[in-house]
């Protein structure tokens, strides 16, 4: 989320201390603490709204029964709430009043737990969930309770209209639909949605209004992720639920962008080069698009290594790798192929276009220091790049005709663009 000033509500001089510097540390956001109900009503009153996150004792010594929580909850401002009493009571009435969680005083995991929820906010605005059942109030229920985390929500109010919502929104991470609803239940809605998103890709959650049965069996066994039953679940349950669905769909994200990224640099990989770039090649042919592979290779870079050792190398190889993401148009592949070698594929650029751009690049990495050494200053290294601006029969022809000029560049002196051609 966007962290901007956090207000702290905390009459414990010691909690108060720890949960303002590890705040302040973790995030380098503005930590403003009071201590009382009266306090925090003149630190409202002159913040004007500036506050984006609050962390709230719920006991304070002119608030008792978390009359805190309202005042700072009317403001808009996401609400944390700590409490070293978790009764039955004490509960309900917290979760009442819409607060994002509530953290038990006692644990001596709490900030830990607090710096990862808050975390969790920031994720969470760059998740898209629909919610699908014909019931405004079971709508407006787990509409209400996604908000308040910040998710983006959308709402559909039948299994066609969530099927057409899916298809203008493919990025969806996370479906939650009741199952009793006309035309569809929720049921068939999952079979439906699994045809087109499967379980690495989308999350499906199953809602019934009572135990039925074998409700929960069937939507289990028709592609849901999980299920719960409106009438007996908690809300701790149920956050409990979308973050496990979620976390699931994250760390499956990092397994697949893993297998196709280089670890050092960043950029993608060879096997993603070919496999995305094979693809753009033929997308090119097809609607007549230009389309350039450009080489691009570090002089002298082994020089570099035994001079100043890998450590050294490996930060001349992240530089170089930043400089071709800055440089790289919206639709290009940028890939580490080999050792100190790199290639784009740039689709929509004239050849004289390509050329200027990476006469650019090529200026920009001589002229800036890739890493500054102990005693030695910075340190600089230049470039060598060949380009193939014309479309050939396969990506391994581009390669090999880029290949070609790269290899003309290093022998007639190196730091320099050369492309097949005459440049218009």
């Amino acid at each position: 989320m966007d962290l901007r000033q956090v207000l702290l509500v905390e009459d414990s001089k010691m909690f108060g201390r720890l949960a303002k510097n590890r705040i302040e540390k973790t995030f380098d956001v503005p930590v403003f603490w009071t201590r009382t109900l009266a306090e925090t009503e003149n630190m409202l009153g002159m913040a004007k709204g500036h506050f984006s996150l609050a962390l709230l004792d719920f006991t304070l010594p002119d608030a008792p029964n978390g009359e805190v929580i309202d005042r700072v909850v009317a403001e808009g401002i996401t609400t944390f709430v700590f409490t070293a009493d978790l009764n039955e009571e004490v509960r309900n009435l917290v979760w009442s009043k819409k607060v994002a969680d509530y953290i038990l005083k006692e644990d001596p995991n709490s900030l830990d737990y607090i710096i990862a929820a808050i975390r969790q906010l920031g994720e969470n605005q760059d998740s898209l969930v629909l919610v699908v059942g014909d019931s405004s109030h079971y709508r407006t229920l787990v509409s209400e309770l996604l908000y308040v985390r910040k998710f983006r929500v959308l709402n559909a109010t039948d299994g066609k209209s969530a099927l057409a919502i899916l298809n203008e929104y493919p990025e969806m991470r996370l479906v939650v639909t009741d199952y009793n609803m006309p035309g569809m239940d929720g049921c068939t809605l999952c079979q439906k949605i699994r045809e087109q998103f499967k379980q690495d890709r989308l999350a499906i959650i199953g809602f019934s209004s009572k135990n039925e049965g074998n409700i929960g069996a069937r939507f289990i066994k028709s592609g849901a992720n999980d299920f719960l039953i409106q009438q007996s679940f908690l809300v701790e349950e149920f956050y409990c639920r979308v973050n496990h669905c979620l976390e699931t769909l994250s760390l499956i994200d990092k397994i697949r962008d893993g297998a196709i990224r280089d670890f050092l640099s960043g950029l993608h990989n060879r096997r993603y080069f070919f496999d995305a770039g094979s693809k753009l090649l033929d997308h090119a042919r097809k609607n007549a698009e230009t389309l350039a592979c450009i080489m691009l290779d570090i002089d002298y870079f082994k020089k570099v290594n035994d001079s100043y050792g890998h450590d050294v190398g490996d930060l001349v190889i992240k530089s170089i790798a930043k400089m071709l993401r800055d440089n790289a148009g919206a639709r290009d592949i940028v890939a580490r192929i080999g050792g100190e070698e790199f290639c784009v594929l740039a689709p929509g650029y004239k050849k004289y276009e390509v050329v200027e751009r990476f006469e650019e690049l090529r200026w920009r990495i001589e002229t800036t220091p890739v890493a500054v050494l102990e005693d030695k200053g910075p340190l600089f290294v230049t470039s060598s790049i060949g380009i193939c601006a014309e479309i050939c029969d396969g990506l391994e022809v581009m390669l090999k005709k880029a290949d070609e000029q790269l290899y003309r560049a290093k022998n007639s002196g190196r730091n320099r663009v050369l492309v097949e051609g005459p440049v218009k």
